[in-house]
């Protein structure tokens, strides 16, 4: 069993639970979006087009951001900076997504092994200025690691990531939705979720027409609107594309996307190649 794969059943088996933060759809449009995972500037672009399409509705925008904010794309540190400012006009949540746990979990107790870095960490740590590779941090102490973490990575960061809600659901027009990174256990209901079915998405997704849910975590090539789950996670990173999901009483839910030049990935150990590291030691 590979690292990644004991992180997932250590979520499944533990007895953390999640009561999902009521949302207000009243007057007001509801847009999530997933999964930024570093695009710093088509998140900016997409916030614009939420801003510009909800002048239509009463009441100002709220946005939802599905997780997985962190990792892979040119500029983590810059979309955490964005993300704890408020918006000129509406109100923004950000859940936990899988990559925020194991970012969590790795400065918590540093491995130079650990199954964070090669899941978009390396490209996270470049951003705050710190440059390694598996061969430099092969040779580090953990001790060391930990200081080098946290002479980077600023401390309101991780308390924000670490106070980070895992669900959200809303009432509209007389149907759920629930807004997650990963999954949703229909069985257990809205005050009783295990962390493991929200971030990771170990549970059965809804089946029925009572509950629908709108997801990030599972990348796809075409979005299907129609379904009970409704999964809009584009792969910004590579594809240049990142998705959000208007819901608003009265009309069918509609999908908005900002568009840019294909992020690509990081190359380990070099600068990013749209976007400069945001911090240095400190």
């Amino acid at each position: 069993m590979n690292f990644l794969n004991k992180i997932r059943r250590a979520y499944r088996q533990s007895p953390q639970v999640e009561t999902l933060q009521p949302l207000s759809s009243e007057l007001r449009p509801i847009y999530a979006a997933a999964d930024v995972h570093g695009c710093r500037k088509l998140l900016g672009a997409l916030e614009q087009l939420i801003q510009a399409d909800a002048k239509g509705f009463a009441g100002q925008p709220q946005i939802v951001l599905l997780g997985d904010m962190i990792d892979r794309g040119p500029d983590t540190a810059g979309v955490l900076d964005d993300l704890r400012r408020p918006l000129d006009l509406g109100k923004r949540w950000a859940l936990r997504g899988n990559h925020e746990a194991m970012m969590l979990d790795f400065v918590q107790n540093p491995q130079p092994h650990g199954v964070w870095l090669v899941n978009g960490g390396y490209e996270t740590l470049l951003t705050y200025g710190l440059a390694l590779d598996p061969a430099s941090l092969a040779t580090l102490p953990r001790k060391r690691l930990g200081q080098m973490i946290a002479a980077h990575i600023p401390q309101d960061h991780l308390d924000f990531l670490t106070a980070l809600p895992a669900g959200m659901w809303c009432e509209i027009s007389g149907q759920t939705w629930v807004s997650a990174h990963a999954g949703y256990n229909e069985a257990l209901g809205l005050q009783n979720q295990p962390l493991s079915a929200l971030i990771w998405g170990h549970a059965r997704p809804p089946a029925g027409p009572d509950i629908r849910l709108v997801q990030g975590h599972v990348p796809q090539e075409g979005i299907d609107l129609s379904g009970p789950v409704i999964r809009i996670d584009a792969k910004a990173y590579q594809s240049g594309r990142l998705c959000a999901l208007r819901l608003v009483a009265g009309q069918p839910p509609k999908l908005i996307s900002s568009q840019g030049p294909r992020q690509g990935t990081v190359i380990i150990g070099s600068k990013p190649a749209t976007e400069g590291p945001r911090y240095g030691s400190r």
